[in-house]
């Protein structure tokens, strides 16, 4: 084989793994341990498959140290795997409104209690207070995420804009705010959302990335890690035809400049 032959092979390997690399980018030491970590429950742990942890706080950019905000916590599953990749110099800001337990959670606050019991996670801090009246610190947080809840502020809030407008202003510049949802019929906004009851607990994908350009944020990146072309956005995701298998999610990465 000649020279050039075989630097043309060599060149395409190259360019070959480069684009594997882009696409299938390494997991961070820390992330990796908090999702392998037996310390987190075998309830929470089994939901691993659909949602695929890993990859999606490495997309989101989480890193030991960093404050992190998660919006409408519900029983911790996902705030402890952030508390676990953020470490002991890391917080973990988990909010939940306090009615909520009382009126819509069906164990009230028992399971986010025993999450937290004997200090079990140190580094979180528990946010009882809602979405409009979080009283965050301005340029205090590194990262913001709404995992699968977004479509949630439509009947927890009455002003959601404000809402992404005080998370704005409690990022750093350059601070991230991920948000994994189920995606909605195109062109139908928030209206699939809006209804906690009866509505099929969705959003559309285009209608979240203007609200949160009104806000101030940059849409900085999008992954399709959670896509499932199979889905056509009409049903519920807890609908039985979901069982095994999970909706079409959309993965968004925002940026405060």
């Amino acid at each position: 084989m000649s020279a050039w032959i075989r630097a043309l092979v060599l060149g395409g390997a190259l360019v070959c793994a480069t684009t594997q690399a882009a696409e299938s980018p390494a997991i961070h030491p820390a992330i990796q341990a908090a999702v392998d970590s037996q310390e987190r429950l075998p309830k929470d742990r089994a939901r691993d498959e659909n949602r695929h942890y890993a990859q999606i706080m490495e997309f989101f950019g989480v890193r030991p140290g960093m404050n992190v905000l998660e919006l409408f916590a519900a029983g911790g599953n996902t705030a402890e795997v952030l508390a676990r990749a953020v470490g002991p110099t890391g917080k973990v800001y988990m909010q939940n409104p306090e009615w909520f337990y009382e009126r819509v959670a069906k164990s009230g606050q028992k399971p986010v209690d025993e999450r937290l019991a004997n200090n079990r996670l140190p580094n979180v801090v528990r946010l009882d207070k809602p979405l409009n009246e979080m009283g965050l610190e301005a340029n205090s947080l590194d990262g913001a995420v709404a995992f699968m809840v977004l479509h949630d502020f439509f009947w927890l809030s009455e002003d959601v804009p404000d809402v992404l407008k005080d998370v704005h202003q409690a990022l750093k510049p350059g601070g991230w705010f991920g948000v994994v949802d189920h995606a909605a019929p195109a062109s139908t906004g928030a209206e699939h959302a809006k209804d906690r009851d009866n509505g099929t607990h969705r959003i559309d994908e285009a209608y979240v990335k203007k609200i949160f350009a009104d806000a101030g944020f940059v849409l900085d990146a999008s992954s399709d890690v959670l896509r499932n072309a199979a889905d056509d956005h009409t049903k519920p995701f807890y609908d039985e035809s979901f069982r095994g298998k999970s909706t079409d999610r959309f993965v968004l990465r925002f940026k405060k400049k």
